[in-house]
């Protein structure tokens, strides 16, 4: 059957099942048929949506809507991420409103949830246009009332501020007429009640972009109300006190759920009385159906595990259900909240279906499309990867496929890894072509002469088409998994600048030129009929400074050692000048002293490696994210020490997760290339567990033999580890302060790579100086000592930074709820439900192994541990290796892991009494998850949301205010403040 009659054929049917679909075909298959008609694409599960979507991109440019899930359990009072819920609304207001074509992915999690009214949703938006007339005051009003939430700076979705003329609105995604979407926050600037112009800015800088004729400023919560509107209020207040009466909720709770509606404040769970706010609408709810085109093709891919995960959705609703009317919470019925079985099968069937799947249903039309995979392929190449390396078993198979006239194509996952690729193949004398996406295998030229194509775009899974005789190749297939992550565009920056989320209306900052002066806030200014925004620092004796925002870079908060107030510099004065030179000089003074201890060293002839070879740039294509720019200037930096005639003594300083130990993975293997051995050296059994976890699963397929060495080994297989290390058995070793014991000798030591250097003790440390004057020396810390960064900063000991989070890395997010069995019950089954695990923090030892037990008794299949400070230190090293094992599932502990543990299988944190402990504890806490692509959660609890104190309510609130990677020193300071 050939490619157009596959086409006509599904065209024409009003359900068709396709068999014989092998890796990504079923993203290709959905891509041809979209540019027929508008798809709606239905994954069995959230966590696919997003590599679904990443497939469909290298078929088609066709407009992708995405329709995430609430990620909140039913019937937990929870309110959702408010970034997903503007997502939704988004995707919702774009199906019903634009005749554009369209392709959606979502989750049939997602489809289950009832929305809000549809005439709702289009009726209340508001739609702006530069140099239209506008009710200044009627819009504030109005976006109240849309959900948004007056704040001094706009950050994130649903912020608004006003400052003079000027309001700044951060709104859901929108499509302003003729032009791309557009995703982020937009500045009114208002003359009377005329909008003067409507402009984009960028939230971290402040800047202004660029100018936009109009805008659609969307809701941002499910919910709509206006307290101000009483007889409306006074309606939802009744029909909440009607439910509660007749379904016998805890009156206390319902009344205090009245109390806030009244009072117009939002409350956390709010989402699960949606019927009840538009009970005088035509309709109390709609559903996502109802917002489709009734041409719109749905495409079930893998429809049995799609009916089997909403039969888990539908029996957790049931079951949560159950539980509120148990514990008399207020719940509605999931009737009026869900769609159930029935109801979700009736509205499909009103719709054209495609089931991608090889078992069909019974009286079902079906068509078989021939394609394969290439796990024959992988095999091959992993078991002459060791001896022959990745890329000749590849080479050998395309060579075969080209002398049967087959073309192939493989998908690189970003330009870096498409140029390295192009170097790698070039040497195997084939020759290439880049293709464009997206990619069409009808237009891919006939290769008739040996010709391999790249293409510019991921692809999960590799597959062949017979019938196109096309062979599409994975990168992540062939060179490890690829964790698909959201990804941002880099800027270059001349320094970095402060972030406005840092600063308040009279700060003290620092002016690189100019000195101490006070920041009070930004100003629009016009000069020579050109509109900028300025920054407005004030010196002494009033002087006043404009600095144009695009020149932060010359900013810096500052952050006194001493409750003193400083003393403000005089604008023009000479005092700034000869403050800066005096420290200068004193520094200088230092560094003459430092200096004697590395002079030796610099004049001695080090250890010359040879430059990365060919294994060394599989290794690089196997790391399965992109390199931050601070790890590629780290990565080039060890390698060029390697490579120098001096020997190295690099300093790799950076947050935890940011990627040190890829940094000291590419240093070991280009010394084991050579034909020498690496040793790292970490403070705790627990670090040793893991990082020889890390290295073996990074090496896994090159020729390199890995040991760890702790006081976990027997005596026995010390002995056999040191003998192996000795004879030269052993390329790489990890361990504790063992490793610098009297009887560990090394055959041909060349690199020693230590990890965290001020968590040893000073004789450990005196060992290690020793080895300084004999082999290359690589230290990892992310908070280095003072001494060890003063040697550093003063360019004693090279020093390499890296200041941002990597790529894939998404922020936690974050809940504070009040204590709840249901709500403990849900995060730790969500967790367990991905393979994950969980920290269960309870910072109480006296009732520890009671809060153990009421876990246990809620999720009975999980593996509890329970770990705290006043356990003997084998019995507490023990449960932490076997945490990082996986042996536990939900370790139950006090605050003693918010240090120094890296677990990126754990993304599930929960923090009981949150308001008892300090900002930048339950920062640290918070920072022990989200170390993966996964994303991850925390949930922080309380007794109560209400009855919080005010200090309680502020940390809380910095806290859920600094959710961006990176923010600790940030949130450090506000705790000092």
């Amino acid at each position: 059957m050939t490619h157009k009659s596959i086409i006509n054929q599904i065209s024409s049917s009003k359900r068709l099942a396709v068999t014989g679909l092998r890796g990504s075909s079923s993203s290709w298959l959905s891509a041809t048929i979209a540019n027929e008609s508008n798809c709606c694409c239905i994954v069995p599960d959230e966590h696919l949506v997003s590599i679904f979507s990443q497939d469909l991109k290298l078929f088609t440019d066709k407009n992708l809507l995405h329709y995430p899930g609430h990620e909140i359990p039913p019937y937990t009072p929870l309110s959702p991420d408010q970034q997903i819920t503007a997502a939704r609304l988004s995707t919702l207001f774009r199906l019903k409103e634009h005749n554009s074509s369209y392709i959606m992915i979502t989750s049939i999690e997602a489809l289950l949830r009832r929305v809000m009214p549809d005439s709702m949703l289009t009726g209340t938006s508001e739609y702006l246009m530069a140099g239209e007339e506008c009710d200044r005051e009627e819009l504030l009003t109005k976006l109240v009332s849309l959900g948004y939430e007056k704040v001094a700076l706009v950050q994130s979705v649903g912020d608004f501020s006003v400052r003079g003329g000027i309001i700044d609105i951060f709104p859901p995604p929108f499509l302003p007429e003729g032009d791309r979407l557009h995703e982020g926050p937009i500045r009114l600037d208002f003359f009377g009640d005329t909008i003067e112009s409507l402009r984009s800015f960028d939230p971290f800088s402040q800047r202004s972009k660029r100018e936009l004729a109009d805008a659609t400023l969307l809701p941002v919560t499910d919910i709509l109300f206006n307290h101000k509107s009483d007889d409306r209020c006074r309606k939802i207040s009744q029909l909440l006190q009607k439910y509660g009466s007749s379904s016998d909720w805890d009156h206390d709770e319902t009344a205090r759920m009245v109390e806030r509606i009244k009072s117009g404040q939002r409350f956390a769970g709010m989402e699960f009385f949606l019927p009840l706010f538009y009970k005088e609408q035509e309709q109390a709810s709609s559903t996502v159906f109802d917002f489709l085109s009734p041409d719109t093709r749905l495409i079930l891919a893998d429809p049995e595990s799609i009916f089997q995960s909403m039969e888990i959705t539908c029996e957790r609703i049931e079951s949560n259900y159950q539980s509120a009317l148990a514990a008399r919470s207020p719940a509605l019925p999931p009737a009026d909240l869900f769609l159930d079985r029935d109801e979700i099968r009736r509205k499909m069937k009103t719709f054209p279906q495609l089931l991608l799947t090889d078992f069909p249903p019974e009286n079902t039309e079906t068509i078989n499309i021939s394609t394969s995979n290439h796990q024959l392929l992988k095999q091959d190449i992993s078991l002459k990867r060791r001896k022959i390396g990745l890329i000749r078993p590849l080479m050998d198979q395309i060579s075969r496929w080209q002398s049967d006239g087959d073309r192939a194509v493989l998908c690189c996952r970003s330009s870096r890894h498409c140029s390295n690729l192009q170097e790698l193949l070039s040497k195997h004398y084939h020759e290439l072509e880049l293709l464009e996406p997206p990619l069409n295998p009808a237009k891919i030229p006939a290769s008739t002469d040996q010709k391999l194509f790249l293409c510019n775009r991921p692809l999960s899974r590799g597959f062949s088409l017979a019938e196109e005789k096309l062979h599409l190749l994975s990168e992540s297939e062939l060179f490890g998994e690829m964790r698909v992550g959201a990804r941002s565009k880099k800027q270059k920056q001349q320094g970095t600048p402060v972030r406005f989320t840092e600063l308040n209306d009279g700060d003290i900052v620092v002016h690189r030129d100019h000195g101490l002066g006070i920041y009070n806030g930004l100003t629009t200014v016009e000069f020579q009929s050109v509109i900028n925004d300025f920054m407005l620092i004030e010196y002494r004796d009033g002087d006043k400074l404009y600095l144009p925002v695009d020149r932060l870079n010359l900013i810096s908060k500052y952050e006194g050692l001493s409750d003193r107030q400083p003393r403000i510099d005089k604008l023009g004065s000479q005092s700034w000048k000869i403050i800066t030179s005096k420290i200068k000089k004193e520094v200088w003074k230092i560094a003459q002293e430092l200096l004697n201890i590395y002079a030796l060293r610099e004049v001695r002839k080090g250890r010359q490696f040879s430059p990365p070879g060919q294994l060394f740039h599989e290794l690089e294509e196997s790391f399965p994210f992109e390199e931050t720019i601070g790890q590629k200037k780290a990565i080039s930096d060890v390698l060029d020490d390697l490579t120098d005639e001096n020997p190295m003594d690099r300093l790799v300083c950076g947050d935890v997760g940011y990627g040190k130990t890829e940094v000291a993975i590419r240093a070991a293997f280009k010394v084991v290339e050579d034909g020498f051995q690496t040793a790292v050296l970490v403070p705790t059994t627990v670090l040793a567990e893991q990082h020889v976890t890390t290295f073996r699963e990074r090496f896994r397929g090159f020729p390199v033999t890995i040991e760890c060495i702790n006081r976990f080994r027997t005596p026995a297989e010390q002995r056999k580890i040191l003998k192996d290390l000795s004879s030269g058995d052993i390329d790489i070793i990890i361990g504790t302060h063992r490793l610098l014991s009297k009887d560990v000798s090394f055959h041909n030591l060349g690199l020693l790579v230590v990890d965290e250097e001020h968590r040893f003790g000073v004789a450990h440390k005196e060992k290690v100086k020793k080895m300084r004057s004999e082999i290359d020396i690589l230290t990892l810390t992310a908070t280095p000592i003072p001494r060890t960064l003063q040697m550093s900063l003063l360019s004693i000991r090279d020093l390499s930074v890296i200041s941002s989070p990597p790529e894939h890395r998404r922020p936690v997010k974050t809940f504070v709820a009040r204590f709840d069995d249901l709500v403990i019950k849900e995060a730790v089954s969500k967790e367990l439900r991905r393979k994950g695990q969980v920290f269960f923090v309870h910072n109480r030892v006296k009732s520890i192994h009671t809060m153990a037990a009421t876990i246990q008794r809620l999720v009975p299949e999980a593996r509890i541990a329970v770990a705290h400070g006043q356990m003997g230190g084998r019995e507490l090293e023990e449960i932490m290796v076997s945490f990082v094992n996986k042996e536990i599932d939900v370790l139950v502990c006090t605050t003693i892991i918010e240090s120094g543990l890296d677990i990126p299988s754990a993304n599930t944190i929960v923090i009981n009494r949150a308001d008892m402990l300090g900002l930048a504890e339950i920062y640290q806490l918070r920072g022990r998850v989200g170390r993966s692509s996964t994303q991850s959660f925390a949930y922080l609890l309380v007794p109560s949301v209400d009855s919080l104190s005010r200090d309680s309510r502020d940390r809380l609130r910095a806290l859920m205010d600094c959710n961006e990677l990176g923010g600790g020193f940030k949130l450090s300071m506000s705790e000092e403040r």
